[in-house]
């Protein structure tokens, strides 16, 4: 009578391929029945000749893992688990699920290996001050600094380890930057600047991940290349009762230092939900290398004549918050103790 069953479902796949319930109930059968080899055959058969919808796959898979845990086939029973964690990284057991097939399954975990990201936000940055040269400013005060823009990241993630990440991630930020002087009780000089930067950081993270968990933190470091891409200023000195002609931005990049290297860290809260990830990102990073280059200090003669100001020498110290998304392409299956069984 079971020869007939199994000859029939075969017969079925082979000509209309789609009477799922009856395949499905062909699997439970053999498999209470204790029929463990008639099972796996007919499981190489539906594999071989029959075309499985996802769903109907882990079903046959799942029958399968068990068939080889029963019949004493320990490493093609982990292999079947494998392949199906590779299938459903989230799967969710099910009450229905045999007792053994949970066994094998909680033996092994799923990783993400490969994954992209995109995250923008805002950027503020703090000048470390070595050197200011006043001219006019004898007043002894400091000048103050207001830095501040937008940033946008792609990222490309590489995964060797559950906790531990090695991240590619390109960033364009704009800024614009304005410092004031107080020269007299009733004037101050002015100094405006837009200026835009593309860096590219490597970064390895480390994430506190506890089982399944939807909601952790992770931390993150490394150093990164960057690149001044364009500066633009005008200065100029207002005074109450006094109009004041303001000129236009003028390129000033050749007295900055177009490359510079930084070091960087800071922290991401994760939010996942199946193949996506949320998170909010606070980061810093601290230039290497001065912003404006003091070699060249004495070079904008327009500056320094007409404006009476000679540029600051500082690093910059950047800090900001991003928001962004993650998206996993690959996982793969990791066996929790080395070996599964």
């Amino acid at each position: 009578m079971l020869t007939t069953i199994i000859n029939v479902a075969a017969a079925i796949f082979a000509v209309a391929q789609t009477d799922s319930p009856e395949i499905l109930q062909t699997l439970e059968d053999l498999y209470s029945a204790g029929k463990y080899n008639q099972l796996l055959q007919f499981s190489q058969s539906l594999h071989d000749t029959a075309t499985l919808s996802k769903e109907e796959n882990l079903v046959r898979l799942k029958y399968t893992v068990v068939a080889y845990k029963d019949f004493g086939y320990r490493r093609e029973a982990d292999s079947t688990a494998r392949l199906f964690w590779q299938k459903a990284p989230f799967y969710k057991f099910q009450k229905s699920d045999p007792q053994l097939f949970k066994e094998v399954m909680e033996n092994y975990y799923t990783m993400s290996k490969f994954s992209v990201w995109m995250a923008a936000g805002i950027q503020f940055a703090h000048p470390v001050m070595q050197t200011v040269r006043p001219i006019m400013d004898i007043s002894g005060r400091k000048p103050k600094y207001r830095i501040s823009g937008y940033a946008v990241q792609l990222g490309l993630e590489y995964r060797p380890l559950r906790i531990l990440s090695l991240n590619v991630a390109p960033l364009f930020a704009s800024y614009e930057m304005k410092r004031t002087m107080p020269r007299t009780d009733i004037a101050t000089f002015r100094y405006n600047e837009n200026f835009s930067t593309f860096t590219l950081p490597l970064i390895i993270e480390a994430s506190l991940i506890v089982g399944r968990s939807c909601i952790f933190p992770s931390l993150y470091g490394g150093a990164q290349f960057k690149y001044l891409m364009s500066s633009k200023s005008n200065a100029y000195t207002d005074a109450a009762g006094i109009y004041i002609e303001i000129s236009d931005k003028k390129d000033d990049i050749q007295y900055k230092h177009r490359t510079n290297y930084s070091v960087l860290g800071g922290t991401r809260l994760n939010f996942n939900h199946r193949r996506t990830t949320f998170f909010i990102d606070f980061g810093v990073a601290y230039d290497m290398k001065t912003y404006n280059n003091p070699d060249k200090k004495f070079d904008d003669i327009a500056l320094m004549f007409e404006d009476l100001y000679i540029r600051d020498v500082f690093r910059m110290l950047e800090y900001g918050m991003k928001i962004g998304v993650k998206v996993n392409l690959q996982y793969k299956t990791i066996a929790k103790h080395h070996y599964g069984y």
